[in-house]
């Protein structure tokens, strides 16, 4: 769902970026009087695995792929405020090294997947009191909001410029939403496993408001876990997924519009090989923990010394 350069109104990634700075300026001076230290490393480790499962497309039928978004998870796990500053680490480093998503365009897809998303989690989280049962219904419903913002976006560029940008309304929203509305039963899948599986080997990661600590030991676990199954799920994307476009792109394909070349095309292009496509996930992963570890030991640090 990543909106690349071109696609978009001026007046609308212009007013995307202005909503997304002004939301997150509010979250990080939040986050920032709220984070535990001992958390970071798990937040760390979260984001390293949101990562590498965006990276992976599954087939959903039609010629489309969907990917995880992960922003029900962040949620789950972290709380709206820490879930959105995740995601938008993880957007930023698609964005800038692999050119994921367009420049131009990053403060809608900034909006879309790390704020419009997780919110919607966090809100039927919230009804439901964190039951576990809405763990599937809230990352479904976060693929829909995000499908639904762009749809809109898409919408209103294509109206404002008079046909210059985005995409017809009676094209677009119907489209995105019924193509999202399959690959939203892949995220609930998924996140659903996620948190089953957590709340079996590592229940003390679910309990929000308790310091966690895990041992060095669990946290080698993980990544190594995490490296197995990017490995896997990177060999079944090529056997299964590769060369088919992810919902977006199919209503781009079927309005007749191509990508264009971005304005910035990321430090790293590793391109459709698997080892390249590898050695991304790893260099990704590993930029995704590091920052947000950097990030939130010294807020958590700051948060301490108050």
């Amino acid at each position: 769902m990543h909106i690349p350069d071109g696609l978009m109104d001026p007046a609308v990634f212009i007013t995307g970026w202005i909503v997304a700075v002004a939301v997150l300026a509010v979250a990080i001076v939040k986050v920032n009087k709220t984070v535990d230290e001992k958390a970071v490393p798990l937040m760390a480790m979260l984001a390293a695995g949101i990562f590498l499962a965006q990276m992976i497309n599954f087939p959903v039928g039609f010629g489309t792929t969907g990917h995880l978004i992960g922003a029900a998870l962040a949620v789950y796990m972290l709380g709206p405020l820490a879930a959105m500053v995740v995601m938008t680490v993880i957007l930023l480093i698609q964005g800038l090294v692999f050119g994921d998503g367009g420049l131009t365009a990053l403060g809608l897809n900034i909006l879309n997947m790390a704020i419009i998303a997780p919110l919607t989690a966090y809100g039927i989280f919230t009804l439901a009191n964190r039951a576990k049962w809405s763990v599937p219904i809230a990352a479904w419903a976060s693929v829909m909001a995000a499908a639904a913002a762009c749809a809109f976006e898409l919408a209103a560029s294509y109206t404002i410029s008079g046909g210059a940008y985005g995409i017809t309304g009676s094209l677009a929203i119907p489209a995105m939403l019924g193509y999202h509305a399959i690959i939203g039963i892949g995220e609930a899948l998924i996140t659903g496993g996620v948190i089953a599986y957590l709340a079996k080997v590592a229940p003390e990661t679910l309990k929000r408001g308790v310091p966690l600590s895990m041992p060095r030991r669990r946290y080698v676990n993980a990544a190594l876990g995490m490296a197995v199954l990017f490995g896997i799920g990177l060999v079944l994307f090529f056997m299964f997924s590769a060369g088919m476009g992810d919902g977006l792109e199919t209503v781009m394909e079927q309005a007749g519009i191509s990508e264009g070349e971005p304005l910035f095309g990321g430090l790293l292009d590793y391109g459709d090989a698997f080892l390249p496509a590898l050695l991304a996930g790893a260099v990704g992963s590993i930029a995704a923990f590091i920052l947000v570890f950097l990030y939130f030991r010294r807020a958590g640090r700051s948060t301490s010394e108050e």
